[in-house]
């Protein structure tokens, strides 16, 4: 006989609550109805820094916005980065 294993999945929301994630959701949402123009191509490589810039400020105005935000406490300013010891040793 083979043992029987009890396997339980438990569903995790992990952006329920969190109004830029929702927020993310219901832009998605929207741009499903919309339509796509058909010869446009867009090159991720020129799209990706104006995405990175957008979300950097949505989570800047959330941060800025949250009671008792640690992060906010720690690192007020998202835009700048820590150093890393790899770039300090490329110098």
């Amino acid at each position: 006989m083979v043992p029987r294993t009890k396997v339980v999945l438990v569903w995790i929301p992990s952006h329920v609550r969190i109004p830029v994630n929702e927020k993310v959701v219901e832009v998605a949402k929207l741009a499903l109805n919309q339509e796509m123009p058909g010869d446009k191509q867009v090159i991720w490589s020129d799209l990706k820094p104006k995405v990175n810039t957008h979300l950097e400020q949505l989570w800047q105005t959330d941060g800025d916005t949250e009671v008792n935000n640690r992060l906010l406490e720690i690192r007020p300013n998202l835009k700048e980065r820590p150093v890393s010891v790899e770039r300090l040793n490329r110098k």
